[in-house]
């Protein structure tokens, strides 16, 4: 038995036997209703897409690409499927609240659902993948890009050339409506290489390697780190935050879920403001510092500290190679090397997301007050 998901992105989408089983759980379904990009469809309105799509094109994606190195094993299409399952509501949107209330990330999540652990004892994939001879701590790891036992799959899944980017780019850059995520992903999965178990592009490989780094640093730029985006799922963190009525069993709700839950709320005001798009702006900006950022602190301290928000975009934990992605190795003059060895546009772009600015937005009521103070001292 099996289905045909049509797939906007990648087309046709065959699933069958384990896979069915898998997107067909409790847990997979919800995913249905999780949002992408969180509440970035507050710019661009087509960003509605979910990660019940995105899970299953990283599996389709990782299905090509086993197929396109000959290597015979579903470990990687299993770990793709389900690396997201452990997302909260509204993805990354307001991660960061989750994460100083209850100590975990959607990683931790995901290995707990893929495994049954408490609280998510009524999951039933380990059952799943017990069934059919996988083991759901090494499906977790994968799946979390933490495997040891399988570094070459937990490569594919996350990675410098990874099947999650790859899908996501190509999907949001869709979705969103931008002209950016061509991605020639078939000439990728063709040219790359295993080599101790590490993908390893060629010469053949370069451009297509550069489009992908690129293309990352676009969709941050234009999309994941717009200010509006940012300053709306902000928004949405104060109103939970400044509930009461908040508990741990909250990760396990999906958007409308959520949504409703602050609705009947002692904080629905700030609710009503995001969904009728009044939305806090921008009322002072400037280049990065430790001083300034320091400084508009201070200046702001007579205010609540949830009228107005201080974003730093690109943020401060974004930052190194790893977050740029740009440490491929290729083939190149008979020896390994690092992309951004062989490639100048690569090399060029490894310091594009250090240069930083102070954005300070606030509330309509106090927003000539924000501005005069910041602008006054020409902080």
């Amino acid at each position: 038995m099996y289905k045909i998901i049509q797939d906007p992105v990648n087309g046709p989408i065959k699933i069958e036997g384990i896979f069915n089983e898998i997107v067909d759980s409790k847990y997979f379904q919800r995913l249905r209703y999780i949002k992408q990009l969180g509440l970035c469809n507050t710019v661009f309105p087509g960003a509605n897409h979910t990660r019940f799509e995105h899970s299953l094109g990283s599996m389709f994606l990782a299905k090509e690409l086993m197929e396109a190195l000959g290597i015979d094993s579903n470990i990687p299409a299993l770990a793709a499927l389900l690396h997201d399952i452990g997302h909260m509501p509204f993805s990354h949107g307001i991660e960061e609240e989750f994460h100083s209330l209850y100590g975990v990330v959607h990683e931790d999540i995901t290995k707990k659902i893929i495994k049954g652990s408490s609280p998510y004892n009524d999951s039933n994939i380990p059952d799943i993948l017990k069934q059919h001879g996988y083991n759901p701590q090494d499906i977790a790891d994968v799946a979390t890009g933490t495997s040891k036992k399988y570094p070459l799959f937990s490569e594919i899944v996350s990675g410098p050339m990874d099947v999650d980017e790859i899908d996501y780019l190509r999907r949001d850059a869709l979705f969103c409506g931008v002209t950016m995520g061509q991605i020639d992903y078939k000439r990728l999965f063709n040219t790359v290489v295993v080599d101790d178990n590490e993908l390893i592009g060629v010469e053949k490989s370069i451009p297509t390697i550069e489009s992908v780094i690129i293309t990352r640093i676009l969709m941050f730029n234009t999309v994941y780190f717009h200010k509006t985006c940012r300053i709306a799922q902000k928004m949405l963190g104060y109103a939970y935050m400044d509930m009461k009525d908040r508990s741990i069993e909250d990760i396990k709700l999906n958007d409308f879920e959520f949504m409703e839950k602050i609705k009947k709320g002692d904080s629905s005001d700030m609710l009503k403001h995001i969904l009728n798009r009044e939305l806090f702006k921008v009322a002072f900006r400037a280049g990065y510092s430790k001083e300034k950022l320091q400084s508009v602190k201070e200046s702001l301290e007579e205010f609540n500290s949830h009228e107005y928000i201080i974003d730093i975009i690109p943020p401060l934990y974004f930052s190194g190679r790893g977050r740029i992605k740009n440490y491929a190795t290729v083939y190149f003059s008979s020896k390994k090397q690092g992309i951004t060895d062989v490639s100048s546009i690569a090399m060029a772009l490894s310091g594009e997301m250090e240069n930083r600015q102070i954005l300070v937005s606030c509330a309509k009521g106090i927003y000539k007050k924000v501005s005069g103070i910041l602008n006054e001292f020409n902080l």
